[in-house]
């Protein structure tokens, strides 16, 4: 996968741009509507993973890093580089801090905080910049929601 999408952002970036990227961490992130469109559009602010276990992005992805737009089912249709990362044990932190802190950056509706009220962890990622791709298609398999490519 990570050899794909290295080809189509030579192909479709700059190559000072691509240059800067290169030396990074990558991430692949799958997103669902409509919290997609909103971080595209610029009004999410802040990316969110919850996980009953210490799963990635969960202290594993860094400031520095960048992370890869794959609409669920579909196509990659950009990248993300990060202001900052917070990371939560829900054991210590409660679920409804984070509710009520970080709620209107996250746009996410009550349905989502019920489907999360069982996590032990929580990755919030303050989001620097969305840059937009045309979008393009990865063999990806599998239902991971986050992979970690290089």
């Amino acid at each position: 996968m990570y050899n794909e999408i290295k080809e189509e952002l030579i192909k479709q970036l700059p190559k000072d741009e691509f240059a800067n990227l290169e030396n990074k961490t990558w991430h692949l992130g799958i997103f669902t509507e409509p919290v997609l469109s909103y971080m595209m559009e610029g009004k999410k602010t802040i990316e969110s993973r919850f996980s009953k276990n210490k799963i990635a992005p969960y202290n594993k992805i860094d400031k520095n890093d960048i992370v890869l737009i794959k609409r669920s089912g579909g196509e990659v249709i950009g990248y993300l580089t990060i202001k900052t990362i917070l990371f939560f044990d829900l054991n210590t932190t409660s679920i409804s801090s984070i509710k009520e802190k970080y709620n209107e950056y996250l746009c996410v509706d009550e349905a989502f905080w019920e489907q999360k009220k069982e996590s032990n962890y929580a990755t919030l990622i303050i989001i620097n910049k969305v840059n937009k791709l045309k979008p393009f298609k990865i063999n990806k398999k599998g239902m991971q929601t986050w992979i970690i490519l290089k």
